[in-house]
């Protein structure tokens, strides 16, 4: 046997020989811990040691990256139409910007996460778009305000791929719908501190930068001092995780084995990614996410709409940070329905996408002057995250092998 292969047994009193680039990491973990069935009380104590360690920089990772994606909303009304220049069909482009760069650099970002450690290029971007933040609080010009968000996009498309990576690396498929909604609920709440600090910002004067350029600063070198936290405690993988001691890591592996999806596989392969391109349901899920993020350029002009309904600058601010704490209520909502046997998580789906498309249904029918009928309506709307984070948690539980995850 040559110094590439290795054997294993194949379950049936067989071995087999492979090449030791094709054998994904849990399987070696595995070998070495043996086959015997975890403790379902050491299985629940593991995962909750899991759970202590890694949704804290899970979710908090996801705070800052919404928050830093509707930062330019909450500067609509903090003076970024005056400061740097800007028509409405300007700003509007500002978002768009955004979104298209992390729909086209997604995929390269997947195919890095399988080449490079994953949390150490997650920390790279991180740092990255810190930095692209902050450089936000200088441009004067529509040009230099988009080079900031195509950097910034870039940075932030690998948030996601990675997270439902991880996911798959260190829960059960059970586990999955529950772990992508924290991030989320964590995501939401994120964007009401956001309006809290906006608040804050509005009352500053006296100063040589305007209030929408303090937002950019401050919510830049947030996130670049929590990159060096993430950089130092967020694993790569079950089997390197610093706070797993060595008998955990394969705990870990086998606790997982139930997924039949392995951990993880630096070895790009052209199998696996034209079985995915082949398959209906991946194609299926793809047209849902495309659909499901349509309405979320409303969030984008949030402000905007919200003052056009009769508020000002500080009451329309006020208003931005019940966004989250009304979006976490139904997204707690769509988990707990997803969790339900008799329910599950499809039509846990499709329960959960009828009130956003009421909400926008009766905000084009309802009287302008009914301002607080209209405001509910629109909080009503932001509930489309919700069928988008069971579905994301879904999409993890379905597909099994490292590249095949990264289409």
């Amino acid at each position: 046997m040559g110094n590439n292969e290795i054997e294993l047994d194949d379950g049936r009193d067989r071995s087999i020989t492979v090449q030791a680039r094709d054998i994904d990491t849990a399987a070696m973990v595995a070998g070495e811990g043996g086959a015997e069935d975890l403790d379902p009380k050491v299985a629940e104590g593991l995962r909750r040691k899991i759970d202590k360690h890694l949704l804290p920089l899970m979710c908090f990772t996801f705070v800052i990256m919404i928050a830093d994606q509707v930062v330019v909303a909450q500067s609509a009304i903090l003076g970024i139409f005056e400061g740097a220049n800007l028509t409405q069909d300007q700003f509007n482009w500002l978002a768009t910007i955004l979104y298209i760069t992390i729909l086209a650099l997604e995929y390269p970002q997947n195919l890095a996460l399988q080449r490079f450690p994953i949390a150490k290029w997650m920390s790279l971007n991180i740092f990255v778009w810190s930095a692209a933040l902050m450089a936000h609080a200088a441009c004067t010009s529509f040009g230099a305000l988009v080079a900031c968000r195509v950097v910034l996009g870039m940075c932030e498309s690998v948030i996601l791929p990675g997270f439902m990576l991880v996911t798959s690396m260190f829960y059960t498929r059970k586990e999955h719908t529950q772990r992508v909604g924290y991030w989320y609920m964590a995501g939401m709440a994120g964007s009401s501190f956001l309006g809290f600090v906006a608040f804050g910002l509005l009352h500053i004067t006296g100063t040589r930068l305007m209030p929408w350029q303090w937002m950019m600063i401050i919510m830049g070198l947030v996130t670049f001092l929590f990159g060096i936290v993430f950089y130092f405690f967020f694993p790569d993988s079950p089997t390197s995780a610093r706070f797993l001691t060595p008998q955990e890591r394969s705990m870990t592996v086998q606790r997982i084995k139930v997924n039949q999806s392995g951990v993880e596989n630096k070895r790009w392969k052209r199998e696996q990614f034209i079985e995915a391109v082949k398959e209906t349901k991946l194609w299926v899920m793809a047209g849902f996410a495309f659909l499901s993020h349509v309405p979320v350029s409303m969030t984008f002009q949030k402000q905007i709409i919200v003052s056009q309904l009769g508020f000002n600058a500080l009451q329309t601010t006020l208003l931005s940070c019940a966004d989250g704490v009304i979006t976490v209520i139904g997204i707690s909502i769509g988990i707990y329905l997803s969790c339900i046997p008799a329910i599950g998580r499809g039509y846990a789906t499709i329960i959960t996408s009828i009130p956003p498309l009421v909400g926008s249904i009766l905000i084009n029918l309802l009287p302008s002057e009914n301002k607080v009928a209209l405001l509910f309506m629109y909080w009503l709307s932001f509930w489309v995250s919700i069928p988008y984070t069971i579905f994301l948690g879904w999409v993890t539980s379905l597909t099994a092998g490292h590249t095949k995850r990264t289409v």
